[in-house]
C-alpha cells in the first residue's frame, strides 16, 4: 500500500504537471475596462482554490484563440457537455472567457487543474498556447484522443487574461467540458492534487492487499467446502475492485503509465464488469437466497457478453451497452432486498450489515449511474463505496475466521499438554478460567473507552443499594445524574476523536475528588452517574459541589458553546433516599434526578439542581 502510494506520487512529481514559464501579454487593460460585464472576478487565496466559472462564449465549429464578434457564439456555464450544448458529443468548438485575478498574484506562479476530459482539447492563454491534451481536429480521423488529469502553471502579468479551450470529441458518449476546471496558487494546486492521488492510492493499495492476503488465505486453507470457495471469490472481486478504483475517475494510472485512453477506457469497464461477476459469484455461494440460480446464471452470461463486446468494439458502443445493462441490476437488487428479508427475519447473524452495506452499494451505484446519463449533478461515489464495502465485509470474514482458527489452536495446545499432564492442565485450566472470568468481569462492568462503570454495572450497583437503603432506613443513597454541557457541540466543532478524549479527561477528574464509597459509572453517551452510599445529604451535596468545581477548573477548551464560557462544564441532577424522603422504586428515583437535570439545564447549564422531597 505504501509502496503504490509513494509510486504514484514520484511520478506526479517527476512530470505529471505543466509547468509554463513563458510571459504572456493580455489584451490592453481598456479591452477588458470596455468589457467589465463579460469579465469574470476571480477570488481566491494563498491557501484556497476556485473555479472556473462565470460567462464563457462558445463557439461551436469553431477553432479560435481570441473572441471574434463575427463569429456566431452563445454565451454558456462551465461545466457543460457538447450534447447540451448542441444536441450531440462527436463535434467540436472553442470556449473563451475573460478573467480577473487578485492584483497579489501578478507576477507570481499560478496554476489551473483540468480533470479528465473526454476527446481532446488545446488550451490558449491570450493567445498563446499553454496546454495540450491529444490532438483536437474537426474530422473524427485526425483527432488523437487522451484522457488524463493536467495541471498547467503560468506566470501572469497583470491581473486580466483571456483563456480560450479549443475542444473536439468523436469518440465517446460524453464530450465537451464537463468537469469544473480550477484555479489558485500553483503551489496549493499541486498540493490539493497530490492528496488526492495520495489518497486514490492509499485506498486503492489497501483494497489490493487486502484482496490478496484473501486469496492467498483460501489457497493455503485448502478447503473446497462453499464457504472456503466463496472467500476465494470474495478476493478475486477485491482484486478487481481495486484495479477498477484505479482506472476509474479521476483516472490516477493515466499518470503512471502509458496506456493509451482506448484501452484506459476499456479496462476501466472490464475491471468495473468483473468485480460485478466476481460479487454475484461471492453473494449466491455465501448464501443462495441472496441471489436465485436463474438470476445468477443471467447476470453472469450478460456480464460475460459484456466483457466480450468491451474487448472487440468501440467505447461508444461498449459504453452504451453498459448503460442498457444496467437496467437489469434492478433485478438484483430486488432479489438482493427479498433475501435480505428472508435472513433478517430469521435472526442469521450479519445479515442486517450485509443488507445496509448492499443498499448502500446500490444506491452509490445508481447516483455514478445517473451522473453518466448527465441527469443530476453530483460526484461519483462508487469508488469509495465499493472500497468501504470491501474492507467491511474483509473485516467480518477476517474476524469469524481468526476466531476459529485461534479456538482451533487452543484447542489443539490444550490437547497436546492434557496428554503429558492432566493434573497440570486441570490446574492451568482452573487458574485460566479464573483469569477469564475475572476479565470477563471487568470487561462486562466497565466502559471500554473511560473506564468508568458501565450502565449494566449501574444498574445492579443501584439495585443492591437502594433494597439496602430500604432494609436500613437509617442509611442514605444520592443518586446523581452529569450530563456534559453541549457536548454534541463539541464533537461537532472538535470532532468525535477530541470528544472521546474530553469524556476520559472528565472520567479522571471526577475520580480523583470522589470519595472511596463513590460510584461513578457511564450512564450512555456524554452522560454520568454517582452513587453516593449511607452518607449525610449535606455532604453528598457538598461532594457534587467538589465534582462540578473540578470539572470547571479543568478548563478544558471549548469553543463552541453558544453561551458566554469557552470550557467545558457539566450540569448535575440529584435525587436524595433516606427515611424521610424514601421512593417506591428505583425508576422513580433515577427519573427524579433526571428531572433536576433538566431544570439546571433549563436554568443555564453549570450547576447542580436537586430538590429532596418525597416521590
Amino acid at each position: 500500500m505504501l509502496i503504490l502510494a509513494s509510486w504514484l506520487m514520484l511520478i506526479f512529481l517527476m512530470g505529471t504537471t505543466r509547468i509554463v514559464w513563458a510571459q504572456y501579454d493580455a489584451a490592453p487593460e481598456s479591452y477588458f475596462l470596455a468589457h467589465q460585464n463579460e469579465v469574470t472576478e476571480l477570488k481566491f487565496d494563498e491557501d484556497s482554490t476556485t473555479l472556473l466559472q462565470g460567462k464563457w462564449q462558445f463557439y461551436p465549429r469553431q477553432f479560435i484563440e481570441q473572441p471574434d464578434p463575427e463569429l456566431e457564439s452563445q454565451v454558456v456555464e462551465l461545466p457543460a457537455s457538447f450534447k447540451t450544448l448542441t444536441g450531440t458529443n462527436a463535434t467540436y468548438g472553442t470556449f473563451i472567457s475573460h478573467f480577473k485575478i487578485p492584483k497579489q498574484f501578478i507576477g507570481q506562479r499560478l496554476a489551473i487543474q483540468i480533470p479528465s476530459q473526454y476527446g481532446a482539447y488545446s488550451i490558449y492563454l491570450n493567445g498563446d498556447i499553454l496546454l495540450r491534451l491529444g490532438k483536437i481536429s474537426k474530422t473524427p480521423t485526425g483527432q488523437v484522443t487522451e484522457k488524463a488529469p493536467k495541471i498547467a502553471s503560468f506566470v501572469p502579468q497583470n491581473e486580466y487574461f483571456t483563456l480560450s479551450i479549443q475542444v473536439s470529441n468523436y469518440t465517446n458518449l460524453h464530450g465537451g467540458l464537463e468537469k469544473p476546471l480550477k484555479i489558485g496558487p500553483s503551489a496549493t494546486i499541486n498540493r490539493q492534487f497530490m492528496l488526492q492521488m495520495m489518497s486514490i492510492a492509499v485506498v486503492c493499495g489497501t483494497v489490493l492487499g487486502v484482496g490478496l492476503f484473501t486469496i492467498l488465505f483460501s489457497l493455503f486453507r485448502g478447503s473446497v467446502e462453499r464457504n472456503s470457495r466463496s472467500v476465494f471469490i470474495f478476493g478475486l472481486f477485491i482484486i478487481f475492485l481495486a484495479l477498477h478504483n484505479l482506472f476509474s475517475a479521476p483516472h490516477p494510472y493515466a499518470i503512471v503509465s502509458k496506456i493509451s485512453w482506448l484501452w484506459g477506457a476499456r479496462l476501466e469497464y472490464l475491471f468495473t464488469f468483473l468485480a460485478i461477476l466476481f460479487f454475484l459469484s461471492y453473494m449466491y455461494l455465501f448464501k443462495p437466497r441472496y441471489i436465485r440460480r436463474s438470476i445468477y446464471y443471467v447476470g453472469a452470461g450478460l456480464l460475460i457478453f459484456n466483457i466480450a463486446v468491451t474487448l472487440f468494439s468501440t467505447p461508444e458502443v461498449f459504453e452504451r451497452l453498459a448503460l442498457y445493462s444496467v437496467i437489469y441490476g434492478l433485478v438484483i437488487l430486488g432479489n438482493f432486498i427479498y433475501g435480505f428479508y428472508v435472513t433478517l427475519s430469521q435472526g442469521d447473524e450479519y445479515s442486517s450489515t450485509n443488507l445496509f452495506a448492499i443498499i448502500f452499494l446500490c444506491v452509490t451505484f445508481l447516483n455514478d449511474y445517473l451522473v453518466l446519463l448527465n441527469v443530476i449533478e453530483s460526484v461519483h461515489l462508487s469508488f469509495i463505496s465499493t472500497s468501504l464495502y470491501a474492507l467491511i465485509i474483509m473485516f467480518q470474514q477476517s474476524r469469524n475466521y481468526a476466531h476459529q482458527t485461534y479456538y482451533t489452536e487452543r484447542l489443539n495446545n490444550k490437547l497436546m499438554v492434557l496428554n503429558s499432564s492432566l493434573d497440570q492442565k486441570v490446574r492451568e485450566r482452573t487458574a485460566q478460567l479464573h483469569e477469564l472470568n475475572t476479565k470477563l468481569q471487568y470487561q462486562i462492568n466497565v466502559d471500554a473507552l473511560t473506564g468508568a462503570y458501565n450502565r449494566r454495572a449501574l444498574n445492579e450497583e443501584i439495585q443492591r443499594l437502594f433494597n439496602q437503603t430500604i432494609q436500613h432506613p437509617e442509611q442514605t443513597l444520592s443518586f446523581a445524574m452529569i450530563d456534559v454541557d453541549y457536548f454534541k457541540k463539541y464533537n461537532d466543532y472538535y470532532g468525535h476523536l477530541k470528544g472521546d478524549e474530553v469524556l476520559q479527561r472528565l472520567v479522571q477528574v471526577m475520580q480523583q475528588v470522589l470519595p472511596k464509597q463513590g460510584y461513578l459509572a457511564r450512564y450512555g453517551g456524554e452522560e454520568f452517574a454517582i452513587l453516593l452510599h449511607d452518607m449525610p445529604i449535606a455532604e453528598a451535596r457538598e461532594i457534587l459541589e467538589i465534582v462540578l468545581l473540578a470539572v470547571r477548573a479543568e478548563q478544558l477548551e471549548h469553543d463552541n458553546r453558544g453561551d458566554d464560557k469557552d470550557y467545558v462544564t457539566v450540569s448535575i441532577g440529584v435525587a436524595y433516599m433516606d427515611a424521610h424522603h424514601p421512593y417506591a422504586d428505583i425508576h422513580t428515583l433515577m427519573k427524579t434526578a433526571d428531572l433536576h437535570l433538566y431544570e439546571a439545564k433549563l436554568a443555564g447549564r453549570d450547576q447542580i439542581k436537586s430538590k429532596a422531597v418525597a416521590a
